[in-house]
């Protein structure tokens, strides 16, 4: 018969019913009751200090904001996140590049370059990224090179550096002087080779050398030379030529960090189909995740190219209408198979690639719709979504010390505002803009004394200061009256001073030029007579023409010529500084007082729970007007952004890539991007059919430019518990309110203008 028991605690109660029960038992009743009402309290008392723990560590992630440093270095990486969460710039300086050869290791011509026991030629098919051609080399004997002499200063360090193409010689590599050889590169695709040195002379040769036998070929391309300082070229002792290429890339003459960005890539790295690289004919895209092969494929088969992070795993998963489809991973160049066609995917490893192609298997037996493809990082399939990225992206110039890297201007967050402070000065010489330019006549040359308005003239650190003339080539500070090619700052005066020479501006050593052809000059105008000579006519009674510095006149000089003008071009930009043949006068100096700016931003950047991959880079324009030109050329009525056949179609500067078409503000998903394509300015263009294009909207494109300029790093912190979340959660509504305020503030005033104006309408005449 089993004995009575309490229900919560179990403790024993007299069996009245049973005659055994007449006498009271002290242990059963007493000890044995009181030692499980102690248990049970003890029970209690544990249970009470484990939810105290857990309710303290609750109440620590509510109470105190707990945030983790994360820099994000230039390029590729994955960023590991504990949660989703926003990430809060908290540091970006800027960095000059000033790449002592100009624009001449760019090879959009070589006519600066000497060829020794060679014959080269321009290659519009293969050159390194940020350019549109590169060298191709044919050796002569056994050594062969291109070579050119450049100015040094002794005791100084510098460092040579060039991307190579090794088509069929043994090596290539770049020297110094025939003294200092730098790596060699064997390998069939662009690889670095470099060299550092320290001058010994006030000039040195440099040159890209091919070993091998006469008839065979390499290709050369970003040919640069920088000044380091002597802890960087102590550095470089250690450093490997693929970290010398991140560390100093090319750049044309004197680059800024410009436009700094930072994606981060959706968790589905995967476009939709209507990004993709090419889509075959025989194909259908029934939503941006939804693709019908048709039948076999009769031209190329569907591609989409992917940006990847080396040495990852990777998982491709996706699903078939009727378990025919397949889909296969490639390395661009089709040369290495990372995952063979199949029906369900797979995990693969991206090795040393940056960018891949997946493909869909077009051969007609193989006919289906894939749905839902995803590429993931790691080695498991995740539930699909589409490509979401997220970025932050600043429109500003950031410059520091070209040496040391000091004095760095520097962006900085307030109230959801980005600005810089400005400790640099960079100036643009836009003839249409200048108010005033005296001249000073000498032998061989003349100096001009240009004034800008709105120009901070109070300089410092005179030394670093660095000015570029229209082709690039690096001028001399301080020797403005000594010989042509030199600069100086007037902040006594408030002007600049550059000395031209004669055969640059066309002006004899006897003429004086008026202010309107001196204006003219630094709009890309250069001078002469009807001889093509130099105008050295102090009577002004000789007929004046004036040509685009860079362009070739024909043989015959007269006035039939597109480009000719027979008066002074006032207030005209010359077609060479339009399409990029030559650039404006650029002037970059530190200020003796820093400012502060606000500066053009767009995005938030956002990492998600897990692994991000995450890309930091330069380059990138923000919503550029464009005015969509209608194409009179070869498809009337079309809409063209950036289509060479159709100049006013094209963009501020040269597009690598276009990111998004704008319509009213709201993305316009119906626009033909076409990348890495012919006509372009640059490789990228983009279209849209007649009965699409709204005349009364207004378009904005955003893109990333061709030209390419240092990266620097993004420092910041991302929350790492509750606390920090809600922070940033309060500081963003708080910050959107502040926006809509002001929006409202200003949309208040407008429709105030507005009722003013017509509180002035009156039968006597138009609104004033």
């Amino acid at each position: 018969m089993n004995e009575p028991k309490t229900p919560n605690l179990g403790l024993n109660k007299i069996d009245r019913s049973s005659p055994s029960t007449t006498y009271f038992d002290l242990d059963k009743y007493l000890d044995q009751n009181w030692e499980k009402v102690d248990d049970g309290v003890g029970q209690v008392e544990e249970k009470a200090e484990e939810t105290a723990a857990q309710v303290s560590s609750i109440q620590e992630r509510l109470d105190t904001e707990k945030r983790r440093s994360v820099t994000l270095e230039p390029g590729l990486q994955v960023v590991h996140a504990r949660r989703s969460s926003a990430f809060k710039l908290e540091g970006l300086k800027g960095r000059t590049l000033v790449n002592l050869l100009g624009r001449d290791g760019g090879f959009e011509g070589y006519s600066n370059w000497g060829i020794g026991a060679a014959s080269a030629t321009l290659d519009t098919s293969t050159y390194a990224q940020g350019s549109l051609s590169s060298l191709k080399v044919t050796l002569a004997s056994t050594n062969s090179n291109i070579s050119k002499e450049v100015s040094t200063s002794v005791g100084k360090t510098y460092v040579l550096v060039a991307d190579i193409k090794n088509v069929s010689t043994s090596s290539a590599f770049v020297s110094i002087s025939t003294v200092v050889n730098g790596n060699k590169v064997t390998g069939s695709t662009f690889g670095t080779s470099f060299a550092s040195f320290t001058a010994t002379a006030s000039t040195h040769a440099i040159a890209v050398v091919g070993s091998g036998v006469a008839g065979q070929v390499f290709n050369a391309d970003n040919v640069r030379l920088y000044e380091v300082s002597a802890a960087e070229y102590a550095a470089l002792n250690s450093m490997t030529p693929e970290q010398v290429a991140d560390k100093y890339p090319y750049v044309d003459s004197v680059q800024p960090v410009r436009n700094p960005y930072v994606i981060r890539y959706g968790e589905n790295l995967l476009p939709s189909f209507y990004e993709a690289a090419l889509i075959t004919k025989n194909s259908k895209i029934i939503s941006p995740y939804v693709y019908e092969q048709t039948s076999e494929s009769t031209d190329p088969w569907t591609r989409i190219l992917v940006t990847i992070c080396p040495q990852k795993d990777y998982h491709l998963s996706f699903s078939t209408l009727k378990g025919k489809g397949m889909l296969a991973v490639f390395s661009v160049d089709e040369q290495t198979v990372l995952l063979n066609y199949s029906n369900n995917g797979g995990t693969f490893n991206s090795g040393n690639l940056t960018q891949i192609s997946v493909y869909v298997n077009g051969t007609g037996n193989r006919a289906d719709t894939i749905i839902n493809p995803m590429l993931t990082l790691g080695n498991m399939p995740k539930p699909f979504k589409p490509r979401e990225d997220t970025m932050l992206a600043l429109q500003t110039d950031l410059y520091a010390d070209p040496l040391t890297e000091t004095n760095a201007d520097e962006v900085f967050e307030k109230d959801g505002q980005y600005f810089k402070l400005k400790k640099w000065q960079n100036v643009v010489l836009d003839g249409s803009k200048l108010t005033s330019s005296i001249v000073g006549n000498k032998a061989g040359y003349k100096t001009l004394y240009p004034k800008l308005p709105g120009i901070d003239y109070n300089y410092d650190s005179v030394g670093e200061a660095v000015a570029v003339k229209y082709n690039g080539k690096i001028l001399t500070w301080g020797q403005h009256e000594a010989s042509a090619d030199g600069w100086a700052v007037d902040r006594m005066n408030s002007n600049f001073a550059i000395s031209v020479s004669n055969s640059d501006s066309g002006w004899g050593d006897s003429y004086t030029p008026t202010v309107e052809e001196r204006y003219a000059y630094f709009m890309g105008w250069t001078m002469r007579n009807m001889s093509a000579s130099a105008y050295n006519d102090p009577t002004n009674a000789a007929q004046k023409t004036w040509t685009p510095i860079g362009y070739s006149p024909p043989a015959n000089w007269n006035s039939t010529w597109a480009h000719l003008r027979t008066s002074v071009p006032v207030n005209e930009s010359s077609p060479s500084i339009k399409d990029g043949t030559i650039s404006s006068y650029q002037l970059v100096y530190q200020l003796a007082t820093p400012t502060v700016e606000a500066i053009t931003s767009e995005g938030k950047l956002t990492l998600v729970e897990g692994n991000n991959q995450v890309e930091v880079d330069t380059g990138i324009m923000l919503r550029e007007y464009t005015p969509a030109s209608e194409n009179t050329v070869n498809i009337v009525g079309r809409r063209e952004i950036n289509y060479t056949s159709v100049p006013h179609s094209l963009l501020k500067t040269k597009a690598r890539n276009i990111l998004a078409i704008y319509k009213n503000g709201a993305k316009d998903d119906r626009w033909a991007i076409g990348r890495n394509v012919m006509d372009a300015y640059g490789t990228a263009r983009a279209n849209l059919v007649k009965d699409a294009f709204d005349p009364s909207a207004t378009y904005t494109v955003t893109y990333f430019m061709l030209d390419t300029s240092p990266v620097a790093q993004f420092v910041g912190s991302i929350a790492e518990n509750e606390k920090a979340l809600l922070t940033d959660m309060n500081d963003l509504m708080r910050q959107n309110a502040g926006a809509v305020s002001v929006v409202e503030t200003a949309v208040n005033e407008a429709v105030r203008t507005l009722l003013q104006q017509q509180n002035k309408r009156n039968v006597w005449g138009p609104i004033e």
